[in-house]
């Protein structure tokens, strides 16, 4: 297994008491099997843009890498084509599927309305330990950005977005925005591969965190809107 697939395993096991408060809140209960694990694994490694579109992913394959039997990587890889992440391209065969022009523009116009609302629900739970940890993710994200290293870069922002996210409580309007990002996450690793990091290095995130250490829950929500809106800029 790769480190960086090392790493989303680790971050998919039930999270220590402090993990819980730096990602904002208990997440809902899911009983702790070795199909679950891997599942919450493998949903992270396609948010931070781990596989490519149409990448085949093996259950085989999966199963040597996670060290478990075909039956959990089966059951794992088959619940992800229900949430719309993979797909199967026949019987045998299960991909990432390729997002056309269009179909990338509906998935960001429904995270900028989605994630812009979400953020407005998380914006009072928000504290000054919150901010801190944005901005260390901040600091890591721009010295990805400045070593052209695209994978820590992906799973920095990541961790940006959801640490706020998950601060909102909200049990309907979360799981929506990680199908989303589900969906988001290759495609937009390969536009970066293509421009490079730097073609996305405006920096909204300090314009979030500046927000909410003023106390502006519009300035801050204007924020986060304009940082998933450049997504759309780098298609026009």
């Amino acid at each position: 297994m790769t480190q960086q697939g090392m790493d989303s395993f680790a971050a998919a096991l039930p999270p220590t008491s402090k993990a819980r408060v730096e990602e904002g809140g208990e997440a809902p209960y899911m009983p702790d099997t070795a199909s679950t694990r891997l599942h919450r694994s493998l949903k992270l490694r396609l948010c931070e843009g781990d596989f490519a579109p149409g990448e085949v992913i093996s259950i085989r394959s999966m199963a040597a890498q996670y060290g478990t039997s075909a039956m959990p990587a089966r059951e794992a890889l088959r619940w992800l084509v229900t949430e719309g992440a993979l797909v199967f391209s026949d019987s045998r065969r299960i991909i990432v599927p390729r997002l056309s022009r269009e179909r990338f523009h509906e998935v960001l116009f429904a995270r900028r309305n989605l994630e812009t609302e979400v953020s407005r629900q998380a914006f009072d739970a928000l504290d000054e330990r919150d901010v801190q940890i944005l901005e260390t993710f901040d600091e890591r994200i721009n010295t990805a950005i400045a070593e052209e290293d695209l994978p820590s870069y992906m799973r920095g922002n990541h961790r940006f977005h959801f640490h706020i996210y998950r601060r909102s409580g909200s049990t309907v309007l979360l799981p929506l925005i990680e199908i989303l990002w589900l969906q988001y996450g290759p495609s937009m690793r390969q536009i970066c591969t293509r421009w490079g990091a730097s073609s996305i290095a405006d920096d909204y995130h300090r314009q979030i965190t500046q927000a909410l250490r003023k106390g502006d829950r519009e300035a801050f929500c204007r924020a986060i809107e304009a940082d998933i809106e450049q997504g759309m800029m780098l298609l026009d």
